[in-house]
């Protein structure tokens, strides 16, 4: 999957606005501090001691583990956007991201029917929709628990989708019928094959930490905010997986309703995932959120990469959208050993 394409699909202009995405307090049906919180979890399921990134940063290995970082980082957001535009509703001035094809409206016929739905998708296909029995019968309210199954459902956004999850409402703020509210999910029980063309991947859950959440409040920004723990997703190419961190990861996206704003991608966290095709473990954050026209690749932007024992690091610089240069630190002095030079589509694959 091609970071930043996604976006096109779905009509996405993205402003990275980092620090509207609160941090501490509630989870399970949890709270805001300025934004969607993830934080404070119910510790079930952390590991006591952070596993730490054991691949170590070479010369020769540099464009591998930068490659690999991309195209997780891409594969992620393909997921945070493709499953939003399942189950967010779409607020009435925003752009049209989710409305022709989220399921939202029959969640609440699932509540009010106290039996499931089938929702036929807009080409092909289907999706089951089941309500637990101890739902609130009259409205969307936290705690609410949703099972999905999807049937070679392609609603004609070039993806189809085949398998299962299941959403428990963490949070509820406002009312989602209006530009302005607050709503996140916990996403569990997740084994979703996602294909669009040639392409295709699996995006699984080893516990019940991938957490996705909606914030309209600061509207015409709209902030979609995923914490990735316990999050897999499985290509051809490549299997990732975001470990467990004593914090939750998280990645934010801003939508903002003025086309006019260049898209970023940012990230409110560092994180730390597996790569099967690399062996281990690598960290990364977004130093400078990545910034690209419409549609296009991104023209600037920075993302770090932290290797192993020796600490060394891979500071990826995005000078244009025909140039990228890769500062590597192989022995973590803080001094450059070397500089080479790429591009984007190369790192993207």
């Amino acid at each position: 999957m091609r970071i930043f394409r996604i976006f096109v699909a779905f009509m996405l202009v993205i402003a990275g606005v980092v620090s509207t995405v609160g941090s501490g307090g509630g989870g399970g049906g949890g709270g805001f501090d300025g934004g969607l919180n993830f934080d404070g979890l119910d510790g079930c399921c952390l590991s006591s001691i952070p596993p730490q990134p054991n691949v170590d940063i070479t010369i020769d290995n540099t464009q591998d583990v930068s490659a690999t970082v991309v195209q997780a980082i891409g594969q992620l957001f393909d997921v945070m956007a493709k499953i939003s535009g399942q189950i967010f509703p779409s607020p009435p001035a925003a752009p049209d991201l989710l409305s022709s094809n989220s399921k939202f409206d029959f969640f609440e016929t699932v509540q009010t029917r106290q039996e499931p739905v089938i929702a036929t998708c807009a080409v092909i296909g289907n999706v089951y929709i089941w309500g637990h029995t101890t739902n609130d019968p009259v409205s969307l309210s936290e705690g609410d628990v949703f099972d999905l199954m999807f049937n070679s459902c392609d609603d004609g956004d070039n993806y189809i989708l085949d398998g299962n999850f299941t959403l428990l409402v963490n949070v509820l703020e406002g009312d989602p019928r209006s530009d302005l509210f607050r709503l996140a999910y916990e996403v569990f029980a997740m084994e979703l094959t996602v294909t669009s063309g040639m392409d295709t991947y699996v995006a699984s859950t080893s516990q019940p930490l991938f957490l996705l959440g909606w914030d309209s409040l600061p509207f015409p920004e709209i902030i979609l905010i995923a914490s990735t723990r316990g999050l897999a997703l499985r290509s051809q190419v490549d299997t990732y997986s975001w470990s467990d961190f004593i914090q939750p990861e998280k990645h934010s996206l801003t939508v903002n309703a003025d086309t006019s704003i260049p898209a970023t991608l940012a990230k409110a966290s560092e994180s730390l995932i597996e790569s099967a095709a690399l062996g281990g473990r690598v960290a990364y954050v977004i130093a400078v959120p990545l910034q690209a026209p419409d549609g296009q690749d991104p023209e600037s932007g920075e993302i770090m990469i932290t290797g192993g024992d020796g600490n060394g690091t891979i500071r990826i610089v995005i000078e244009s959208s025909a140039s990228v240069r890769l500062e590597i630190d192989a022995d973590g002095d803080g001094t450059v050993d070397d500089y080479q030079y790429t591009t984007w589509p190369a790192l993207r694959g």
